[in-house]
């Protein structure tokens, strides 16, 4: 990847989402960008805002609609300045399309970087999901699989529910042995149903596995590397 050169493109990150998470993204990005210098880093602005309703509450029990707090969240972004907005978080991405619509910057999406992740990756079978409750309520994944032509596998609903569980635990900073364990079931309930790649569609699962790792039943791609990956190549776009 091309090196920053001259200062780049100012990255809004949009976070909060959990803040754990937000953090994550924030140490991939700079473990991905090509620099030996401080100045060679993107120029990045954080609005963390950990009030946002809860999309879950939202998609799944009529919650309060997070929009308000994300339209603002992005005003802020832009009155920095950002030329570019990313949010580390895959369930909101239910509703960011209709909100960056015609706002004067550019929006990269987590759920279009995994996509393409996908289809440069993948090593056949259905692709396995591990997201939210909420997320795949909203069919944000499966939808954009289905579009590219790809099978899908989800956890069985007792792995779901045991995958919310860690979601919930990361969050709440419990983290231990038993996380893993039950990350790995989950993982090969997908394989059983024939996936051999899965997406961690969840940015509290990005904090907890490693993509790179062989120590799984199947390949893990992780939305928020994807994301990282993207952001820094348009960001240093112009240098």
């Amino acid at each position: 990847m091309q090196a920053v050169t001259k200062p780049s493109r100012l990255v809004g990150i949009l976070g909060g989402m959990g803040p754990s998470a937000t953090a994550d993204f924030y140490t991939k990005l700079i473990a991905h960008t090509p620099a030996s210098l401080d100045q060679e880093h993107l120029r990045v602005v954080i609005w963390a805002d950990p009030t946002v309703p809860s999309r879950q509450e939202a998609i799944l029990a009529g919650g309060p609609d997070p929009s308000p707090w994300l339209e603002a969240g992005i005003g802020r972004l832009i009155g920095c300045g950002a030329e570019i907005v990313v949010v580390p978080c895959n369930t909101v991405h239910k509703y960011l399309p209709q909100i960056m619509d015609g706002k004067p910057t550019e929006f990269i999406s987590i759920i279009d970087t995994t996509i393409h992740a996908v289809q440069r990756d993948a090593v056949g079978g259905p692709i396995g999901v591990l997201a939210t409750d909420g997320a795949l309520s909203a069919g944000i994944f499966q939808e954009a699989l289905g579009e590219a032509g790809f099978g899908i596998a989800l956890p069985w609903p007792e792995e779901q529910t045991k995958l919310m569980d860690v979601v919930n635990r990361v969050k709440a900073g419990l983290t231990g042995p038993t996380l893993l364990q039950d990350m790995y079931s989950v993982l090969a309930s997908l394989e059983r149903q024939g996936a051999r790649t899965a997406i961690l569609g969840c940015t509290e699962l990005s904090t907890l596995l490693a993509s790179d790792s062989d120590d799984y039943p199947v390949k893990l791609i992780d939305p928020a590397v994807e994301l990282a990956i993207a952001t820094i190549s348009r960001a240093i776009k112009h240098t």
